[in-house]
């Protein structure tokens, strides 16, 4: 298993490198499911949403006693 890397994002408006999360949700368009995240820059207050596709839904194993 690799580590985690936190990815390079940076505010499209004004370029800090710092942010902060601030919600997330799933969305449907067209048949494909994708992840939006919001962001807030903390310099400009700048919010803004990335969309990425949703990772493939796992199948929950139930085991029989």
């Amino acid at each position: 298993m690799t580590p985690f890397e936190r990815p390079d994002r940076r505010c499209p408006k004004c370029e800090h490198k710092g942010y902060l999360f601030r919600a997330r949700k799933n969305v449907e368009v067209q048949a494909s499911k994708f992840v939006e995240t919001k962001y807030r820059c903390p310099s400009c207050t700048h919010e803004w949403w990335e969309r990425i596709p949703a990772p493939p839904e796992q199948k929950q194993s139930v085991d029989a006693a």
